[in-house]
């Protein structure tokens, strides 16, 4: 029984490095992955619903 714990010991040891390694290009695709979602949303137009409930609150604001 302790030898498998030596063992585990052993194998969770390299592991930190290739996690890290995979880690830092999963982050990085990530990354580029909201960016890209992130444009595609600047370039959406605005519907119209929306458009007319922002209409709507600065009429309200300006009665106010």
């Amino acid at each position: 029984m302790s030898g498998k714990v030596g063992m585990d010991e052993k194998s969770e040891g390299a592991k930190p490095s290739r996690r890290r390694a995979n880690g830092l290009s999963v982050t990085r695709e990530i990354d580029e992955n909201l960016k890209r979602v992130y444009q595609a949303a600047l370039t959406e137009e605005v519907p119209d619903r929306f458009t007319k409930l922002l209409a709507q609150l600065r009429e309200k604001e300006q009665k106010s």
